[in-house]
């Protein structure tokens, strides 16, 4: 027998209870697999949720979706869209959402999975997918999906490489059995793919563990934040307060005792994806017993993402999309799905409501999100929390009074600040009262303890340092700068944090950092090494001239695949970048990684002069600016799998390190023509310090009347 999870019995325990199609094709896979099959039942994908996934440990993963589906009632079009027959609306087709649940394990959810995906497409085999229609069979299946099509080549190719399709009479033993074997999951030798440590990331994801009461830590609450997290009689509040109040702590503890009254489960929606792991941490820290598959913690575009897919809305792009400019697609998504309220309202007796949902940085929400979430996702009578500083509304999104427009009346607010000892707090102060002082409701923090700090003149902890660039390189100068810090003030990397509002800049200073000192990094963007090894796979299966020549030049011609030579190339390419600029930094390390890849300086030099135009003509066709949508998708992937606790140093902008804290924050601060919003973004990454700051303004004169004599009231 198999092992089912959760048991059979608890499956027919649920209050939803299963389809017939499910219900029939789990007492198959039960009757029919060994013990060292798992058969997840409705795993709790942190929002997706497929309806079986079958894993084995050392071979692979197997997603199926189950349709009850009467096929007579559908057709599809000529671009194989799924319609129901004399309606006039579309559905989406189940195997977009079987292969949507795939890419999401590997763009989302599992850790390290996407960059081993772009180093070697063969980890994209560990996952397969299936369909099983109950009332269909195998030939009904055939003319309806693929004898309308065997002309089209590719759709057929397409179909035998991604998806199995499953007829009620493909459940015996024979047919099953071949398409384990087909897919891997049935193999005499185990995978040297789905290894140990990927399976065990698999196995947590999809059923995570208990967390105990022993594993939280004693936190000593304020009386005001006491309330705020035991409160069952106001079932909707609104949280405001100060920088550094522990908002994020109140919000952890508030959702554990919420699930706690209601046995139900809880949403957590952030703007900022990289909060995730944070907002994860702080429940981590809540001394109790809870299960962790009843929290789903996601920002709001994946959520409505993930739920499209749940709920089978096909998502459409107009004709002439990929010619529209990347804001014109956000505006189309934007209006069609995020802020389209009728959608959900007519789709709400299929959505699985929530018994509570809490909202952090609210500020960053559009109303419209507030109501499609509050009416369509939350359960009668559950408990709805939004906590936010619009002081931080980096976005500008519309206020009232001074303050976020919200669908929830009355505010409560927090005025205790933990960092009232730190120079940072007094810097918040005179940032707002100076800046902010004719658009914002000024914070008072703790205004007794402010007067007091004046009355005896407290020494403040913590540092604030301002420098002022007219010319320099800036990220030669930024390494230096902040590496004489580190060292002189023996400062760990894992307590640093770079921010800056230009990825460009960020990217290349990211390099030098991490070839200049032998460190790692944690960014929530990509490489330049991920950018050139994308670029390759385009070409691997019509390889130009060059590229051949780059792989014999790695002496990788003769290995089983040319994977390493690939990755080998993106490596050298950015060193090669670097040392074209910096030669006196770099040339070392250029000899160091050409040897290290079987060759030499003076034969990579020669390579690149002799393919010089082809090798410039490949970074524009695959460089930053042709790979959007990949390049969003891996900053969302860095992002979901950020930890503040790498032991590295952080670079990220400041919009993506929104809501996180750091103990030493170098803030950068170009020379750009920034938007109206900046004065927010720039607060925001100011009160991102815990401790320490160094501003770093290269050349900005309208920011530098600004903020240089509000930091030195504070030095």
């Amino acid at each position: 027998m198999a092992t089912l999870i959760p048991s059979y019995e608890k499956i027919l325990s649920l209050k939803v209870k299963p389809e017939e199609g499910e219900l029939h094709l789990l007492k198959f896979l039960d009757s029919h697999l060994d013990e060292s099959f798992e058969v997840y039942f409705n795993p709790f994908m942190n929002g997706d949720r497929p309806d079986i996934v079958v894993m084995r440990k050392g071979q692979g993963v197997l997603i199926i979706e189950v349709k009850d589906y009467e096929l007579d009632s559908y057709q599809l079009d000529d671009k194989k869209n799924w319609k129901v027959k004399n309606q006039n609306f579309n559905i989406k087709s189940p195997i977009s959402q079987a292969l949507k649940y795939k890419d999401n394990l590997f763009e989302l959810h599992i850790e390290n999975l996407l960059e081993k995906k772009i180093k070697d497409i063969r980890h994209f085999n560990i996952v397969s997918c299936a369909v099983y229609f109950h009332n269909a069979n195998s030939d009904k299946i055939n003319d309806f999906l693929i004898e309308p099509f065997k002309h089209d080549k590719n759709y057929l190719t397409f179909l035998k490489y991604n998806i199995d399709l499953i007829g009620r009479d493909n459940l015996n033993e024979m047919d099953f059995n071949a398409l384990l074997i087909n897919r891997y999951l049935k193999s005499e030798r185990p995978s040297f793919l789905f290894t140990d440590d990927i399976y065990n990331s698999f196995k947590r994801f999809l059923k995570p563990p208990i967390h105990l009461k022993e594993q939280g830590q004693d936190i000593h609450y304020s009386p005001k934040q006491l309330e705020i997290i035991y409160d069952a009689t106001r079932k909707e509040q609104r949280i405001k307060g100060v920088v550094g109040l522990g908002k994020t702590t109140v919000l952890a503890a508030r959702a554990v005792q919420a699930h706690k009254r209601t046995k139900g489960n809880v949403l957590i929606l952030t703007y900022n994806i990289t909060l995730r792991n944070y907002i994860k941490d702080k429940i981590s820290q809540v001394r109790e017993e809870f299960a962790w598959e009843n929290f789903v913690i996601s920002n709001y575009h994946l959520f409505i993402n993930s739920e499209l897919n749940n709920l089978g809305i096909p998502v459409k792009v107009p004709e002439g999309f990929n010619e529209l400019s990347e804001e014109e697609k956000d505006q189309h998504f934007e209006k069609e799905y995020y802020s389209n309220k009728q959608l959900f309202v007519d789709n709400k007796d299929k959505i699985k409501p929530y018994n509570v949902i809490l909202i952090d940085e609210i500020q960053d929400y559009k109303r419209v999100w507030m109501e499609i979430i509050k009416e369509c996702f939350l359960a009668e009578n559950g408990e709805y929390v939004l906590f936010g500083d619009v002081k931080q509304n980096i976005y500008n999104n519309k206020t009232d009074s001074r303050d976020v427009s919200t669908n929830v009346r009355g505010v409560t607010e927090l005025k205790n600040c933990f960092r009232s000892d730190f120079k940072i707090k007094d810097l918040a102060i005179l940032y707002q009262k100076d800046i902010f002082k004719d658009k914002y409701e000024i914070d008072t923090f703790n205004q007794k303890t402010q007067t007091l700090e004046l009355a005896f003149e407290r020494n403040q902890q913590g540092s604030i340092n301002y420098i002022y660039l007219q010319d320099a390189d800036s990220v030669s100068t930024l390494y230096t700068i902040i590496h004489e810090n580190a060292i002189n003030k023996d400062i760990p990397p894992n307590d640093i944090t770079i921010l800056g509002n230009s990825t460009s800049l960020l990217k290349k200073f990211e390099a030098y950092y991490r070839y200049s000192s032998n460190e790692r990094t944690n960014t929530m963007f990509e490489t330049y090494e991920m950018v050139y090894r994308m670029g390759l796979n385009y070409l691997k299966n019509e390889k130009p001239e060059w590229l051949k020549e780059g792989i014999i030049l790695m002496n990788r011609q003769n290995d089983r695949t040319e994977t390493k030579a690939y990755n080998q190339l993106s490596i050298l390419f950015t060193l090669n970048d670097l040392f074209t600029e910096y030669p006196d930094r770099f040339k070392d390390k250029m000899n160091i990684y050409c040897e290290k890849y079987s060759t030499n300086l003076a034969k990579f030099q020669s390579y690149l002069e002799k393919y010089k135009s082809e090798i410039s003509d490949f970074k524009k066709d695959f460089g930053p600016s042709r790979q959007t949508s990949n390049l969003k998708m891996i900053r969302n992937n860095k992002k979901i799998h950020f930890h503040m606790n790498s032991g590295t140093v952080k670079i990220s902008t400041i919009h993506s390190f929104k809501g996180w804290e750091c103990e030493t924050i170098f803030l950068i601060l170009e020379n750009l023509n920034f938007q109206m919003t900046f004065d927010e973004i720039l607060y925001t990454g100011i009160t991102r310090s815990r401790a320490n700051l160094i501003l770093i303004n290269y050349g900005n004169k309208d920011y530098h009347n600004k903020i240089k004599g509000l930091i030195e009231q504070v030095k």
